[in-house]
């Protein structure tokens, strides 16, 4: 590997490792204030023309964020409305191949457990999606005629069916009532789950909203957001932020710091609401007969120490107005941030894959395009890791016709080095004649001084689209190549951690970086040509090393194919021309001008 090329790769990983500090640098901090709480606000309002001819029935969207600086808590809402409760609280454990959930008649229906049986965590459990600091999970609030706060979350609904297990298979479905008098009046909530689904849908029913709700509105959300799947927290809480797709423009908020943050209201028709963490997600929407006005955002940040990272929770919901005589119906999704699965919604609900920063949305379009090829491949080759051997093959095959003609070009300057030297003595005292007559030597013999560093300026998408796919695709994630060594190649292959952490290098011990650096030195050492650059052959590798040893085993198992394929191509595949005699004079004429 030339000069140029070592310094070409050297940026590339420099980009990658800054890539997610830009990214915190650069994402805007949206205000946030608790809904249902009166603070002095300020009001800033910003338009969101929906176009006609794509939503000729949909209105002309204004968003309103409304902002808080007080940090007091309001007095508690005095509750005079008349609630009949059940005597006490039922369990309702739902089963299928996807899922095992566990709901309580406490709040109507709230998620105790939601368990997503294919993903385990790094301890061997199977993962939650329901926090454990707070399980409040689905929540339904509203005002009553005399205008005073009901929150339904504590309160014991009726179910219509006895508690116990029931087992779904793919094809079949459930279904389950709960119901509380409020004022003699009736709020019901219909969960029915799907075999074969990661989503289940909610229905709620005012006997009569007329006299139950002021307005007609009521509020339904998500509170306490997602907790963490990932030995590595704060790696995985960065991905952690709600979104809301609204007027065809998604749009996010994110606690970056401890405390709590002010909320943020928006009124208009949204298409979803979601809460993220690097792989797994919750989103709400709509179906039918839901009038929904607007949302809103609200979030605290929990600080830990050792490691150093901020535990995010997030409340986001509905702003609802009850018009319909049947019930709304919302759509609740609890599951992977699988493309595949989200794709099928049809909602745009899929572009929360590989869309976390700006640095992911220039390069989905290359990052998707790598995620279905290794899918492809995983088809018919069950593990990934030979999946990416047969990749890295596959992706030098490809970039062979421009990679031969660029190494042959590097040798070809190693022929005429001696020539070259010669007119750098000739023309020493003329530097304007010294540049024409080596540009016309160049020119002769077919040589293109960039094209040592082309390839690698054009293999840059590919290398920072393997970064995203590698880093944050839930298939890779637990993808195992080697037992013992290789368990995952979403994260670092580490063989043991150091007591201490070193600067860029970390406190990680892993292989596969090494043996990345390694084969840099080896391919460096082929390409040199200034014995005076002799040190670059060590100094890139090491650099590089102590760069990538933060990356994924998945990446630098490629990059280390890739390295060891380049290798057998310059020595085995492109030929050597004949060097120059000691003269100076080349062993070959000039080819001469026609």
């Amino acid at each position: 590997m030339d000069r140029k090329s070592i310094l070409a790769l050297v940026l590339i990983a420099i980009i990658i490792l800054l890539l997610p500090y830009y990214q915190e640098m650069f994402i805007g901090n949206v205000p946030e204030q608790p809904i249902i709480e009166k603070d002095s606000v300020q009001t800033i309002e910003k338009k969101q023309a929906v176009s006609a001819q794509k939503a000729p029935d949909q209105p002309v969207q204004q968003v309103v964020k409304q902002e808080s600086n007080s940090d007091t808590k309001p007095a508690p809402v005095k509750i005079s409305a008349k609630i009949e409760e059940d005597s006490s609280e039922h369990l309702y454990v739902i089963d299928t191949d996807k899922f095992h959930a566990v709901l309580s008649n406490k709040g109507g229906g709230t998620l105790k457990t939601f368990l997503l049986k294919k993903y385990l965590k790094y301890d061997s459990s199977t993962v939650d999606l329901i926090s454990k600091i707070n399980q409040n999970g689905l929540t339904l609030a509203f005002q009553d005629q005399a205008g005073e706060y009901v929150n339904t979350d504590n309160y014991l609904f009726t179910g219509n069916k006895t508690p116990g297990t029931f087992k779904l298979s793919e094809n079949e479905q459930y279904k389950i009532e709960f119901s509380l008098k409020v004022q003699e009046q009736t709020l019901r909530k219909t969960f029915i789950f799907y075999g074969d689904r990661y989503h289940f849908d909610m229905v709620i029913y005012f006997s009569d909203p007329a006299k139950m709700l002021l307005n007609r509105q009521y509020q339904l959300g998500w509170k306490g957001g997602l907790p963490s799947t990932e030995k590595n927290e704060r790696d995985d809480f960065t991905y952690n932020q709600a979104y809301v797709y609204m007027g065809e423009e998604l749009e996010n908020y994110d606690v970056t710091d401890a405390g709590k943050k002010e909320t943020v209201t928006m009124t208009g028709k949204a298409d979803w609401l979601s809460v993220r963490t690097k792989y797994f997600l919750s989103s709400l929407f709509p179906l039918r007969n839901n009038h929904t006005e607007g949302i809103y955002f609200s979030g605290r940040g929990i600080e830990h120490k050792n490691p150093d990272y901020i535990e995010r929770l997030y409340d986001v919901g509905y702003n609802a107005r009850y018009e319909s005589t049947t019930g709304d119906s919302m759509r609740i999704y609890l599951g992977p941030l699988d493309y595949n699965e989200l794709e099928h919604y049809d909602n745009n609900l899929d572009k929360l894959i590989m869309n976390n920063g700006w640095y992911e949305r220039v390069f989905r379009f290359f990052s998707l395009l790598v995620l279905q090829i290794l899918e492809l491949l995983h088809s018919f080759i069950p593990n990934y890791g030979i999946v990416i051997i047969v990749f890295s093959i596959l992706i030098k095959l490809v970039v062979f016709p421009l990679t031969h003609k660029s190494y042959s070009s590097m040798k070809e300057m190693q022929r005429i080095n001696p020539l070259v030297a010669e007119l750098k003595e000739k023309y020493k005292g003329d530097p304007q004649r010294l540049n024409k007559e080596t540009m016309k030597l160049y020119k002769e013999h077919g040589v293109n001084p960039l094209g040592g560093c082309l390839p690698t300026l054009l293999q840059m998408p590919l290398l920072i689209s393997l970064y995203i796919v590698f880093r944050s695709t839930i298939q890779l994630r637990g993808a195992m190549f080697i037992p013992g060594w290789i368990p995952d190649l979403s994260v670092p292959d580490t063989i043991f951690t150091l007591p201490f952490s070193l600067p860029m290098y970390g406190n990680q011990f892993n292989v596969l970086p090494i043996l990345m650096a390694v084969t840099m030195i080896f391919q460096s050492k082929m390409t040199m040509q200034d014995p005076k650059q002799k040190a670059m052959v060590y100094i890139m590798p090491i650099f590089m090393l102590l760069i990538f040893n933060q990356f994924s085993s998945g990446l630098n198992l490629y990059y280390t194919l890739f390295n060891l394929f380049t290798i057998i191509q310059q020595k085995y595949i492109t030929p050597s021309p004949k060097l120059a005699p000691a003269t100076g004079k080349a062993t070959q004429k000039p080819k001469r001008k026609k």
